[in-house]
C-alpha cells in the first residue's frame, strides 16, 4: 500500500478501496473485530476474526501469517521475582473491557499467563488474577487519529499504571509494546512465550494473524482479493530485502520509534512476513479457537476446516509466477505512478 503497487493493480481492475480505521465512521470501525461489512478484508490478531465467525459471519479465512516477536511476561526489580516458579502466590494483571463485544488483550494475557505458568507445572489456580477495569474502547485510544486502534502504552495504560504502583506483581505485553514498558519502567523479563521451545505453544492473538474475506467479497471480486493476496506476497518478498525501509513503515503503523520496532522483533521481522496456509499455522489457529471455547471468550463452536477457503491464495500464487515469467520479480516490482480508480464495481474496505 505504500509503495502504490496494491492501488494500481486494484484500479486495473475497476476496484476502490478504503480503510476501515481511517472511515471515521464508528460502525465501520468496529467490524474490525465483528467483521460486519459485506465487503471487508482483514488482516490481524486472530481473535476478533475467529470471535466474529463464532458470532455467525460470513467470513473465510484466505491466509495466515506468523511474524515471531516477544510476548514477555513482566514484573519489576524490586517484587523478588525471578523466575516463573516465583509467581505461585502473586497477582497478575489482567484487564477487563466490559464494554467491547470481544476482549482481545483479555485473552492474549490469559493465554500467555496460562502458558508460562504450565512450563513449570503451575496453573491458573496457583496464582490471583487481578481484574482491572477499562471503560475506555479499544478505539477510543488512537494517539493521533481519533477512532484508531490504540497502540502501546495506550492499549495496556491500567496494566503498567497498576505494575508501578504495586498493585499488581506481574503483567503481559508483547512486541513492540512490550520494548516501550520495559523501556519506561525498567522492568524485567521472567518468561517470554515467544520463545517457547514447542512452537505451538506460542500461538496467541497476533500468531497466528489471519487474513479474513467476507464470503460475499470473494464470490463477487474473487480477482480483487486474490490480488490484494498477490501483493502481499509480494510485499513480503520486497521487506526481506528491504529490511530498514521495511521497519520504517512498521514503525509508522505502530506508531512507535524504528528502534522500538528492531528490540521488539530484532531480525526476525523482514525476513518472516509471510502468508500461507500451511498444516501448522491452521493447528495454531485451531488451538486459538479452543482456548477461547474453554475460557468463554466465543460461546459458539464452528468448523474451522469450514471456514478456511484456499482458492484466492492459490490463484496469488498463480499472478506471482506469470509476474515472474514476464521477468518482474515480486521482490522488486516497480513503483507504479499513481492510479485512481475512476469507476469502481465495488469497495473494497480494509484493516
Amino acid at each position: 500500500m505504500r509503495r502504490g503497487n496494491l492501488e494500481a493493480a486494484l484500479a486495473r481492475l475497476g476496484v476502490g478501496f478504503a480503510s476501515i480505521q481511517l472511515s471515521g465512521d464508528r460502525v465501520k470501525q468496529a467490524s474490525h473485530f465483528t467483521h460486519v461489512l459485506p465487503d471487508s478484508i482483514r488482516h490481524g490478531g486472530n481473535t476478533p476474526a475467529i470471535f466474529a465467525r463464532s458470532q455467525g459471519a460470513d467470513t473465510r479465512v484466505v491466509a495466515l501469517s506468523w511474524t515471531p516477536t516477544a510476548h514477555p511476561i513482566l514484573t519489576l526489580p524490586q517484587s523478588g521475582i525471578r523466575s516463573v516458579r516465583d509467581l505461585r502466590g502473586r497477582r497478575l494483571a489482567l484487564s477487563s473491557r466490559p464494554n467491547e463485544p470481544i476482549d482481545f488483550w483479555r485473552a492474549a494475557a490469559l493465554a500467555a499467563y496460562e502458558t508460562a505458568l504450565a512450563s513449570e507445572g503451575l496453573t491458573l489456580s496457583d496464582v490471583e488474577l487481578v481484574d482491572l477495569s477499562v471503560a475506555r474502547g479499544y478505539l477510543d485510544d488512537g494517539r493521533l487519529l481519533p477512532g484508531r486502534l490504540a497502540a502501546g502504552g495506550d492499549l495496556q495504560r491500567e496494566e503498567v499504571f497498576a505494575l508501578i504502583r504495586g498493585e499488581v506483581d506481574a503483567i503481559y505485553s508483547q512486541s513492540s509494546f512490550a520494548a516501550e514498558v520495559v523501556s519506561f519502567t525498567r522492568a524485567q523479563v521472567i518468561y517470554d512465550v515467544g520463545s517457547h521451545p514447542d512452537p505451538l505453544s506460542r500461538a496467541n492473538n497476533a500468531l497466528p494473524e489471519a487474513f479474513t474475506v467476507s464470503a460475499s467479497l470473494i464470490e463477487q471480486e474473487f480477482e480483487a482479493v486474490a490480488t490484494i493476496l498477490a501483493h502481499s506476497l509480494a510485499a513480503a518478498e520486497w521487506a526481506a530485502g528491504h529490511h530498514r525501509e521495511a521497519v520504517r513503515i512498521v514503525a509508522s503503523e505502530q506508531r512507535v520509534a524504528e528502534e522500538t520496532v528492531e528490540v521488539a522483533y530484532g531480525d526476525q521481522l523482514t525476513g518472516r512476513l509471510d502468508i500461507d496456509l500451511s498444516p501448522f499455522r491452521r493447528t495454531a489457529l485451531a488451538r486459538r479457537k479452543d482456548f477461547l471455547l474453554r475460557h468463554g471468550f466465543i460461546k459458539a463452536d464452528f468448523d474451522l476446516d469450514g471456514w478456511i477457503d484456499p482458492r484466492p491464495l492459490e490463484r496469488a500464487h498463480e499472478i506471482v509466477a506469470a509476474w515472474r515469467a514476464d521477468g518482474l520479480e515480486p521482490g522488486e516490482l516497480p513503483e507504479p505512478p499513481f492510479v485512481a480508480a475512476s469507476e469502481t464495481r465495488e469497495r473494497v474496505h480494509l484493516a
